[in-house]
């Protein structure tokens, strides 16, 4: 495994270098004609180049400069020897996690295959499991039911003797209201006779003594009428004898 992925990133990194070999092919550069000149640049504006006039000034390609045993400007290379650095070892990271990636699929595989067989085992220990727990999950449900049987006939019969207990209170409140109201309808008749009774009897007492006083007050005129009847006569009588 680890044999065939130095395989692999030794070829990416013969390609990348060869890449980098043909890129020097065509790359242009800058070189000063002077005869002090020992560098080649990559910019026609770096500094050091600003001091040579514009015709000792000459493009070139990069393989040429380095054959006349130029070397890269310090300023100019610096900043792009730190790029292609990390433009490297980018690619060599890339390739290497290609190259990991590539032999994945044997892991994968393995990893699949353990998967499949760990599936396998769980999948049988599930069927032979599964009876069991079906049988345990049924008994737990006809108990569960069975209390919930029990509890609900339970909550039937208080509510039924609440009931009977409530309407038994209703029933004796009802017939006690209706005792009561009896015993006062009792009670106002009572009243109302013995006010009816006290009022005959008064008016019958001042009747009989109305009608005493009448009666007395007749006998009385018939007695002063009498009185005067006899004396009238007697004085008739006395007036013939007087005559006579």
């Amino acid at each position: 495994m680890k044999k065939y992925l130095l395989v692999i990133i030794a070829i990416i990194a013969f390609m990348v270098a060869g890449t980098e070999n043909a890129s020097a092919q065509t790359s242009k550069v800058y070189i000063s004609t002077g005869s002090s000149a020992v560098a080649y640049h990559k910019s026609k504006d770096c500094s050091y180049l600003s001091r040579t006039k514009e015709e000792n000034i000459k493009n070139i390609s990069l393989s040429s400069a380095k054959d006349l045993g130029r070397k890269p400007c310090g300023r100019c290379y610096s900043e792009l020897k730190k790029a292609n650095e990390a433009k490297k070892a980018e690619k060599t990271a890339t390739a290497k996690k290609t190259a990991t990636k590539k032999a994945e699929p044997v892991e994968e595989t393995k990893t699949t295959a353990k998967k499949k067989t760990t599936t396998a085992k769980k999948t049988t220990k599930k069927k032979a499991e599964e009876p069991v727990e079906e049988a345990k999950t049924t008994a737990k449900k006809k108990t569960t039911t069975a209390k919930k049987t029990t509890k609900k006939a339970a909550e039937t019969e208080e509510k039924a003797a609440e009931k009977k207990t409530t309407k038994a209170k209703k029933t004796t409140k009802k017939a006690a209201e209706t005792e009561e109201k009896a015993a006062e309808k009792k009670t106002t008749t009572a009243k109302k006779k013995t006010t009816t009774a006290k009022k005959t009897t008064t008016k019958k007492a001042a009747d009989d003594e109305e009608k005493a006083t009448t009666k007395k007050a007749t006998t009385k005129k018939k007695t002063t009428a009498t009185k005067k009847s006899a004396t009238k006569k007697s004085v008739s009588k006395k007036d013939v004898d007087k005559a006579a």
